[in-house]
């Protein structure tokens, strides 16, 4: 299988994080994407939600998106976990599959943070996801001594190697959590920015207020 690990906080989960994992499967001719929400986050402290709420999230964004599913893998660690960890566990997990780690770009200009990271990219490859305001040339610049970047431009079987970075953009949706959580903060609407259900989980919990 050609499996797609889509880490990160989703704090909260939104439609651009669903609507990009999806153009992401079509685009790469992907089997499966995984949902891997941060248990206790490494670097964000401030204002992230309870790991259950932000999972409970999560499965009610990809309701009736078979090829979707969400890893409790970092939740029930209950500790501080990194992602290459978190490789090794899948890739112990899928030890005959294609492995894609995917991430957003402003999430990947700090990777030299991230523990092991240059083994991280020896052990698997990366899919950043390019956000519309971001100049993708600072990684790059930043970067290219230790990985290959290849500009995904149309539908294809990607080969997932080692030391490889695609860089893929989906089509445009101006929405971050961040951008979320101010509105909820600021008493603004967040109809159409996350799924009905999501907004409706994040109401009853009285999140980010």
């Amino acid at each position: 299988m050609r499996i797609g690990i889509l880490g990160g906080t989703f704090n909260p989960i939104h439609i651009g994080h669903i609507r990009g994992a999806i153009s992401t499967y079509e685009t790469f001719l992907l089997d499966k994407m995984i949902f891997l929400p941060t248990g206790i986050p490494p670097h964000k402290k401030d204002d992230v939600a309870n790991a259950e709420y932000r999972y409970e999230m999560i499965k009610l964004s990809i309701e009736g998106l078979d090829f979707c599913e969400v890893s409790r893998y970092e939740i029930d660690l209950n500790r501080v976990n990194y992602t290459v960890d978190s490789i090794e566990h899948f890739k112990a997990a899928y030890p005959n599959d294609e492995l894609f780690f995917i991430v957003g770009t402003d999430a990947f200009y700090y990777l030299s943070s991230w523990k092991d990271y240059k083994r991280l990219t020896e052990l698997v490859c990366f899919i950043v996801v390019r956000r519309p305001e971001y100049d993708t040339q600072i990684i790059l610049n930043k970067y290219r001594n230790i990985v290959n970047f290849i500009e995904v431009k149309e539908k294809a079987r990607y080969i997932a190697k080692p030391k490889t970075v695609y860089i893929y953009t989906p089509p445009a949706f101006d929405v971050s959590s961040s951008m979320v959580r101010n509105k909820i903060k600021n008493g603004e609407c967040i109809k159409y920015l996350v799924p009905e259900k999501v907004e409706k989980f994040i109401k009853e919990k009285g999140l980010y207020r």
